[in-house]
């Protein structure tokens, strides 16, 4: 049985995941770096974990994060050269930013072998910028 103290009603467990907005010039690559740690704030050996990025048109309010969304494509974010301990980086080619709109929703999503360990790490929408210089149209 649970014993509340000090009259308090009300717990709060569990977080919101960090909003990202990410901003990027149509036709332009973009990428970020993340950075992930476990609960003692040591860096996580990004290798044991699996990372999968979905970007996403919501079918109502572009910008809101929702279930009710067409998947755009999916990225596989990874740890790169240069990257430290605990880091990977999201990326974008300049075909994949061509194709986004202000609006767009994304999040990633770390999960460990059998999902022992399912995580969001971060949800985001986009921000895209009218490109000047059309030379992704040349590649």
């Amino acid at each position: 049985m649970a014993t509340l103290r000090n009259n308090n009603n009300l717990y709060n467990v569990g977080s919101e995941p960090p909003q990202v907005v990410w901003t990027v010039v149509r036709g332009d690559t973009a990428a970020f770096r993340v950075y992930v740690t476990d609960d003692a704030q040591v860096a996580l050996n990004i290798p044991d974990w699996t990372i999968s990025m979905d970007v996403k048109r919501p079918n109502t309010t572009p910008g809101i994060i929702t279930d009710d969304a067409t998947i755009i494509f999916t990225l596989t974010p990874s740890q790169q050269e240069g990257d430290d301990a605990g880091e990977f980086t999201a990326s974008l080619t300049a075909a994949q930013s061509n194709i986004l709109e202000t609006g767009d929703i994304f999040d990633i999503q770390l999960s460990l072998p059998q999902d022992v360990i399912v995580w969001t790490v971060a949800q985001g929408k986009m921000i895209i910028l009218e490109d000047v210089t059309d030379s992704w149209d040349q590649l």
